[in-house]
């Protein structure tokens, strides 16, 4: 069984003409990572071009489109996580890696580490040729308009290959307007993003309210006693329990896949074997 499921934030996308965009963005996402998987390549490698793809587009809050910290700064976090060997990779305030998605999955190839951060990070990519974009790439016209009110949100996907073996990814610019130094949830695994043997899963909302009940591991505290479907939405309660306000995106070894969210909407899209096209939405 081979599946995936991405999500380009979760929250109120504000402006109605922007969503079949994002949506179309998403859904192109998760065939491109589905066509990988297909192909054979790795759970790691699917949900890392899947990823990349939103990186690379400016109406998501990570890579090209992040949100510019108080001082005009980008300052991006990334995560992925292998659930075979429970392989972590993760980097937080990266100013000019073009896509920070890539750079964490070094980190978890290459370093004795499993989180390296600012200039640190930076300079391990460097030394294996990591792509960097100048500051003009993320200045784009979508982060004025962010000023204006404009919403976006974290990425991230988590796929099943042929082998049995789950990953999941994950990558954000952060909150608008941030405080310099600011982390969230994204790169914090077991917040932002978790993957095992049985399940994986990718979180996304208020990094702060996500932290507080550890979103994406919480799903063990259910799983595999009941349903994916309802460990999803028992995770759900728990956040707005504690007054949070976010979504999460989950898939099994057994191909289940399962979203849930207590915002106005969340963008995704997946496919898996047996579906004759991706589905998506808002």
């Amino acid at each position: 069984m081979r599946a995936i499921i991405v999500h380009g934030g979760a929250g109120d996308a504000k402006k109605a003409e922007e969503i079949s965009v994002r949506v179309e963005v998403v859904k192109e996402s998760a065939t491109e990572g589905y066509s990988l998987l297909k192909n054979s390549s790795s759970a790691i490698d699917a949900v890392v071009h899947a990823v990349k793809i939103l990186e690379d587009h400016p109406l998501f809050d990570a890579g090209r489109g992040s949100y510019l910290n108080e001082e005009g700064e980008v300052e991006m976090d990334a995560g992925i996580m292998e659930g075979d060997t429970l392989f972590i990779g993760a980097v937080a305030g990266i100013k000019r890696v073009k896509n920070p998605v890539e750079l964490a999955k070094l980190v978890m190839e290459k370093s004795p580490h499993n989180f390296l951060i600012g200039e640190g990070a930076e300079e391990f990519g460097k030394k294996y040729g990591i792509e960097f974009a100048p500051f003009d790439y993320f200045l784009t016209e979508r982060l004025i308009q962010i000023w204006k009110g404009q919403y976006g949100d974290t990425v991230g996907a988590v796929a099943l290959d042929d082998t049995g073996h789950i990953a999941a990814a994950v990558s954000t610019g952060g909150t608008q307007n941030k405080h310099r130094g600011r982390v969230g949830d994204s790169p914090l695994v077991g917040s932002g993003f978790y993957a095992n043997d049985i399940y994986g899963a990718v979180s996304t909302g208020i990094g702060e309210d996500i932290m507080k009940v550890v979103m994406s591991f919480r799903i063990m505290l259910y799983y595999p006693s009941i349903s994916l479907d309802e460990s999803v939405k028992k995770v759900i309660e728990d956040l707005a329990k504690a007054n949070g306000k976010a979504g999460i995106i989950a898939l099994d070894r057994n191909g289940n896949i399962s979203f849930g969210y207590n915002t106005k909407g969340i963008f995704k899209a997946f496919i898996k074997d047996g579906m004759t096209e991706v589905e998506g939405g808002y």
